[in-house]
């Protein structure tokens, strides 16, 4: 079975990062949900996304990172 990671990428630095790895049912009502509202929760699943993270950069710096989509990987 597949998992989906969801990748942000940071707007100050350009870094991409995982933050969440749930199964593919959950990657596409997020990934829906998420082109309406700025956040999502399914309390029936417990899973929850986001649009926007705060990235603390390598250099000490704090960006702000934008979600990208789910990376499949097996």
């Amino acid at each position: 079975m597949a998992e989906y990671r969801a990748i942000y990428k940071c707007r100050l630095c350009g870094e991409l990062f995982e933050e969440g790895i749930t199964g593919e049912e959950n990657a596409i009502a997020v990934n829906v949900a998420l082109t309406v509202n700025e956040n999502f929760y399914n309390s029936n699943t417990h899973t929850s996304g986001h649009r926007y993270m705060p990235h603390y950069c390598k250099d000490g710096s704090f960006g702000f990172a934008d979600f990208q989509g789910f990376r499949k990987v097996r």
